[in-house]
């Protein structure tokens, strides 16, 4: 019984010390979808342009040059598997300026990640944000190299009637396409 009292003593002497008293919080702007992003600074196209280019210098700063062909220097088997196994094969990034409609979907402004896919006689420009797809083109294949110096490119240039010519091209094919786009 001595035991059994002296441990209510202690308990009702330190319980009063152990209260945490909660403060008010507004829990209803706490998790909401809306606010996710409050207090992130967005990122301009020249801030990015900036920090990629930095990126890559970041990168290549420790690899060896890719053996080019000189000029007199002769092209054999050896050295042009080794030539072309050394290109750079990145996934070509396209800046969209302007909001792009592609089958039902309307592209805004951004940074788009192009890949190049050949389905039988069809050809398949697909735009990734992140790791989704969000949109997927018709292209024509074409044997023009839109006088592009790389294999691997993704460009565009504006034509009449309010539309992109996109162009990309790879080791395996050249493609274009005709997007019409939003003028505001």
């Amino acid at each position: 019984m001595r035991k059994f009292v002296i441990c209510l003593l202690l308990i009702g002497i330190f319980a009063p010390f152990s209260v945490v008293m909660a403060e008010d919080v507004d829990w209803s702007t706490i998790g909401n979808p809306d606010n996710a992003w409050d207090g992130q600074k967005q990122i301009t196209n020249k801030e990015f342009e900036q920090i990629m280019t930095e990126l890559e210098k970041r990168k290549n700063k420790g690899k060896k040059k890719a053996n080019k062909v000189h000029k007199g220097q002769e092209l054999n088997k050896a050295n042009e598997t080794e030539l072309l196994s050394n290109i750079n094969s990145a996934i070509p990034l396209l800046n969209l300026p302007v909001s792009a409609i592609i089958g039902d979907k309307i592209l805004i402004p951004g940074h788009y990640e192009v890949i190049g896919e050949k389905k039988g006689n069809k050809i398949y420009l697909k735009f990734y944000q992140g790791h989704y797809m969000v949109a997927k083109l018709e292209a024509y294949e074409t044997e023009d190299d839109f006088n592009s110096k790389d294999i691997y490119f993704l460009q565009y240039e504006t034509v009449p009637n309010n539309q992109l010519k996109i162009m990309f091209g790879s080791m395996e094919f050249n493609a274009f396409a005709f997007v019409p786009y939003l003028t505001e």
